[in-house]
């Protein structure tokens, strides 16, 4: 198989859904992955009790925060190169092991600055299961399958942020602190096991000489001369962005502009994962009449018009409505964009997956940073409506730069 192609599947017949439980590799990977994000969710209800059990201190959660977003941050871009030219399989399994490991250590951690460097490991590793799991689903489905691929762990991941922290209250409630992390290191083991009896095709790159520098720089290149993947990142950024914004700028709402106990504010969480559940359906269905790019533009078009409107809401039926507007773009920029960086250029699947990680990563931490500081000095209407109006600038530059709002441009290679 040549280094640019794209895998070839046997003939099938079927719906997308069909097509993709057929592959009985997917299957396991996505099941045991789903695991794994429900430990995700959970360790993370852990994790915020076990640091503010020893400190007292919101401070010190909130420099947590940061150790996660650092690797992020630096190292996205830098492991989608390893990702392109390393076994993505055991990739996915070695990542899976040592968190599993590092989960299992995290309450007899010495001391906080322990926890802190357990958890920025964590995270560095992770910055290498990501692109290695989304660089691997094409080769487990076949092409007219992606998206439904895509869509099913999307929902996984909502699954995941609706009953993660619920099952993590409840165990430490229930058989202490230190539980939650057990079972967390559970939800890693398994998948690892899973994942190393699965048969993922691993496309030898020993022809391409692996150079850091070189193939980071290429991958760069790329992103910024393809008008395709320069969008799809665009939409990504700036949906993270917008979500990002609410989820601090979401509380200040429902005490502020509401007026009701901040405790509601889990209800606009809600609303915003309802939505998002809704878009990955819709995501899927979507394909028979509208393109990749020109979903994945109107997801993040209808994201920045309704974090301006939000902050208008007169009661909070409706800004949970509006936030259901936001997670439904925010899912549709998400699934489209990724299986159009999954497509364009299988050679790069795993630079544009990091490339993808840096800059949500990026996004993530100045809208919360920036959100925090703006909403101490300026009035959240105010703030919601910059965000608003910069994202739909953004889309519209980037859009029209490339034609993309009056014609059809999408390319597969």
């Amino acid at each position: 198989m040549s280094e640019n192609s794209i895998p070839s599947f046997p003939a099938k017949t079927g719906n997308s859904l069909r097509l993709v439980m057929q592959s009985s590799a997917f299957v396991v990977l996505w099941l045991s992955e789903a695991l794994s994000l429900v430990g995700d969710r959970l360790v993370m209800v852990a994790l915020i009790t076990l640091v503010y059990d020893r400190t007292g201190s919101s401070g010190a959660v909130g420099t947590l925060m940061v150790f996660k977003a650092i690797p992020a941050l630096l190292l996205g871009s830098i492991a989608g190169v390893f990702v392109d030219h390393w076994n993505r399989k055991w990739i996915m399994v070695a990542a899976n092991l040592f968190q599993g490991m590092l989960v299992f250590w995290l309450p007899v951690a010495p001391g906080l600055a322990g926890v802190f460097v357990i958890y920025l490991v964590m995270s560095t590793i992770n910055q290498f299961f990501v692109p290695a799991r989304a660089a691997a689903i094409p080769d487990l489905v076949p092409p007219d399958a992606l998206m439904t691929a895509n869509s099913l762990f999307a929902m996984s991941i909502v699954f995941a942020m609706a009953i993660g922290p619920g099952i993590g209250t409840w165990i430490t409630e229930q058989y202490g602190l230190n539980a939650a992390f057990y079972v967390d290191s559970a939800t890693f083991l398994i998948p690892a096991v899973a994942v190393m009896f699965l048969s993922i095709p691993f496309h030898s790159r020993t022809k391409i000489r692996f150079d850091l520098l070189k193939n980071l720089k290429e991958g760069l290149a790329f992103s910024l001369t393809q008008p395709v993947v320069l969008l799809s990142l665009v939409t990504i950024t700036v949906g993270f962005y917008i979500v990002g914004t609410i989820s601090v700028a979401g509380v200040v709402i429902t005490r502020d502009v509401l007026h009701v106990a901040t405790s509601k504010f889990g209800l606009i969480v809600s609303g915003l994962g309802g939505g998002m559940l809704l878009g990955a359906l819709l995501s899927n269905f979507s394909k028979r009449w509208f393109t990749s790019m020109q979903c994945s533009l109107t997801g993040a078009i209808l994201m920045g018009l309704a974090v301006m409107f939000l902050p208008f809401s007169s009661n909070l039926v409706m800004a949970c409505t509006i936030t259901a507007l936001i997670g439904m773009g925010m899912m549709i920029v998400q699934i489209n964009g990724q299986v159009l960086l999954q497509t364009i250029a299988p050679a790069m699947r795993g630079r544009l997956m990091g490339i993808s990680q840096t800059l949500t990563g990026t996004a993530s931490f100045l809208a919360s940073a920036l959100t925090g500081f703006l909403l101490e000095k300026i009035s959240i209407p105010f703030v919601l409506g910059m965000v608003g109006v910069a994202a739909l600038i953004v889309l519209s530059i980037t859009a029209f730069r490339f034609g993309y709002l009056s014609s059809n441009r999408e390319t597969s290679k």
